[in-house]
């Protein structure tokens, strides 16, 4: 009898021994791409380090050692040596315009340049190379190139006067605009200020005939509006031109294969590329967006068709569940809302106690985020002001505490200057910070506006960021493009890091010497940069089970890069490039 038990025992194991070895090979059926010999960082608290990662048909199926990666190569699949290099998850950019790229192809784009005659020129360019064109549009110009009043009309005129042209500023927050425009808009001495915006005048111009003074050309905040909302908008076709521009020439070259675009329209054209593209299977990067909503909309009206919005994008690709609000304006057109006045309150606004005015009046915001929130939108806030951040938090916890808590993952958003008292509230409301690590730096706009309009030490306390960390804050960093151009995450990280950029920085000397080094104290260590910008960006926007790390089971999105972050110095970070861009399993970008 234990002869039987014994020789049926043996069987068992034989049989076994065949069976396993079948089983295993089934379950490691050939992947599509095999990474190996890599420093991959996967970002995961268990297995931040591997050596090799498989993808098959989009998806990450193994990551661990170059052995083990061996079960998963077979005679289709393509091998990649990394050689040491880097492999870690792609971006996720939490802030960033991107259906806006379609303004670099159709205006005239003023980065870069420092003078007025140079966005003169290349106005005058722009409109002699388009004679048809009824309207010159453009953006770009910096505050820095014409602090106070701004850029004036009469400039403009002097090579456009037969047709209008409005130029953004680079933050989008202020319109240069010429005589024409003006006109259009019906914009003269007579003309007061719009709520919430501030009609630019020329100096010592008030009189019987211009009560309020000769507009300048710039027009701030909603007075921009007066004339951007005479303008046709741009096509269907033109936003999808400007999207696959951004997929091809900025998103991949730069890692980035998930983006939440703040700034869409209910109805727009720019919304319907995005659901065209994606029905299509066009996007190949993952988008996810908000609808703008402002105090003069109807709120019943605008939630009705805001619903029906969010009801058409269902794809994986492209979906609308934010909506995107301003709470204040920015510093540079002392519009953002401050806790205490400008330090050149009495200068600019006639008024030593002016510290700018909110958007939104509190008991209306209030009830605002209540319904928002009710109807389950995300909400998603641009604030500036740490006066504005205040009002956004006591909005968010009245709509908490009207409809009882839910994962509504709002985000708050640039958080130039947060009053310390507020950030423990980010994480007792579940609110994301969402800040931008590019501009934590002393540039121009440090020494020519910050310094002068907010004064010390408020200029160089901007831009918390370790204090939302300390706080247990989930951040989630953002680029804001095009206002950062290029928006490259890795370039991001480094700022963050260091709080300080080579070539960027104005009048102050380098590290080690923290003079050049905006507010040190606040510098953050690389891995939590990296997951700024990683699975902390995923989490934002409900992606985290998806995207945002390397791990069995998410989608295949890769970037490898020329350097290993963690084995250079602090400030050679920003000597790191992307060299490879996976999405969903499919190459995007690839100099390998």
């Amino acid at each position: 009898m234990r002869s039987r038990i014994w020789l049926g025992a043996l069987l068992a194991l034989l049989v076994a021994a065949l069976i396993l070895p079948a089983a295993a090979v089934a379950k490691n059926k050939p992947a599509n791409t095999v990474f190996k010999n890599g420093s991959v960082f996967t970002v995961n608290p268990g297995q931040r380090t591997a050596q090799a990662v498989a993808v098959r048909h989009g998806k990450i199926v193994y990551v661990g050692s170059n052995r083990g990666v061996k079960a998963f190569v077979g005679p289709s699949t393509k091998v990649v040596d990394l050689g040491g290099k880097m492999l870690m998850p792609s971006f996720v950019d939490s802030h960033a315009h991107a259906s806006m790229s379609v303004t670099g192809l159709y205006s005239v784009l003023l980065y870069g340049m420092t003078t007025v005659d140079e966005y003169v020129a290349a106005v005058a360019d722009f409109a002699t190379a388009g004679p048809d064109l009824e309207v010159i549009r453009g953006q770009g110009w910096s505050n820095t190139v014409a602090p106070g009043i701004g850029p004036l009309a009469s400039d403009l005129d002097a090579v456009v006067s037969d047709r209008p042209v409005a130029l953004m500023s680079e933050d989008y927050h202020s319109c240069w605009a010429n005589s024409a425009a003006l006109a259009l808009a019906g914009i003269d001495g007579k003309t007061p200020d719009p709520e919430n915006g501030k009609i630019e005048r020329l100096l010592d111009s008030v009189d019987a005939a211009n009560p309020f003074g000769v507009p300048s050309g710039t027009l701030r905040e909603t007075a921009a509006n007066l004339v951007t909302d005479l303008l046709p908008d741009y096509t269907v076709q033109e936003y999808k031109d400007g999207v696959a521009y951004y997929q091809q020439e900025v998103a991949g070259p730069l890692g980035i294969t998930t983006v939440f675009d703040p700034l869409l329209y209910v109805g727009g054209n720019g919304v319907q590329a995005l659901e065209e593209m994606a029905a299509a299977g066009e996007l190949k990067v993952r988008f996810r967006g908000a609808l703008a909503i402002t105090p003069e909309d109807d709120l019943n009206a605008w939630l009705k068709a805001a619903k029906a919005e969010r009801a058409k994008h269902t794809t994986s690709m492209f979906r609308t569940p934010a909506v995107k609000v301003f709470a204040d304006g920015v510093v540079e057109g002392h519009t953002a809302y401050l806790d205490e006045p400008y330090a050149d309150a009495l200068d600019y606004a006639g008024d030593a106690d002016y510290r700018g005015e909110p958007i939104w009046q509190p008991d209306v915001l209030n009830k605002t985020f209540a319904r928002l929130d009710r109807a389950g939108f995300q909400i998603h806030t641009h604030a500036i002001g740490d006066a504005a951040t205040t009002e956004t938090l006591d909005a968010l916890r009245y709509a908490r505490t009207s409809n009882g808590a839910r994962d509504g993952r709002p985000g708050i958003t640039h958080l130039q200057l947060v009053n310390p008292k507020d950030v423990a509230r980010f994480r007792r409301l579940g609110v994301t910070a969402v800040p931008d690590p590019y501009w934590f730096i002393k540039d121009d706009y440090y020494t020519n506006l910050q310094l002068p309009y907010l004064g010390l030490p408020r200029a160089d306390e901007e831009y918390p960021m370790k204090s939302f960390f300390d706080a247990g804050v989930l951040v989630a960093s953002a680029s804001d493009y095009p206002v950062t151009i290029p928006p490259a995450p890795l370039t991001g990280i480094a700022v963050g890091v260091n709080r300080w950029a080579p070539d960027l920085v104005w009048e102050y000397p380098a590290p080690p010497n923290l003079e050049g080094v905006l507010w040190p104290e606040e510098r953050v260590t690389l891995n939590q940069m990296i997951r700024s910008f990683t699975i902390n960006g995923a989490k934002a926007n409900f992606l985290e089970k998806r995207i945002g790390s390397i791990k069995v089971g998410k989608s295949a999105d890769l970037i490898v890069l020329d350097t290993d972050l963690f084995k250079v110095e602090a400030t050679e970070l920003f000597d790191a490039h992307v060299l490879f861009t996976m999405g969903r399993g499919t190459v995007l970008y690839d100099t390998l």
